[in-house]
């Protein structure tokens, strides 16, 4: 649990904290605390400081990453479900398993015929 923790705050940091701070790095060496005001005015501040440093934040991720690899980029655990929509078979059923390998069976043998066919006529 301690562990899911951490990796929630590193993708935070290095998805969201990482370009924002850059991108308020990059207002303040164009235009000083002036121009930072003004985003701060603006309606979305955050992502209008994020979409700015983005692109060097890429940059320092990358070289993180060939540094350490998996920090600068960290990996996102992902939920995979598989749904199986075959109408015409019934899944986990041997007869319709047994059916389907000797469809796939019967399309290699027209493609080996076929190339057969093809390389006679050279």
């Amino acid at each position: 649990m301690a562990n899911e923790k951490l990796r929630d705050l590193h993708l935070f940091v290095m998805r969201s904290a990482l370009p924002f701070g850059i991108g308020i790095v990059n207002k303040a060496r164009s235009g000083g605390l002036k121009k930072i005001m003004n985003v701060f005015k603006s309606e979305d501040p955050f992502s209008e400081f994020q979409m700015d440093g983005e692109t060097s934040a890429k940059s320092v991720r990358d070289t993180i990453d060939q540094i350490i690899p998996g920090l600068g980029h960290p990996v996102v655990s992902v939920d995979v479900t598989v749904e199986e929509n075959h109408p015409e078979y019934k899944i986990n059923d041997r007869d319709s398993l047994v059916s389907t390998l000797k469809r796939i069976d019967s399309d290699l043998d027209q493609l080996s015929q076929l190339l057969n066919d093809d390389s006679k006529k050279d």
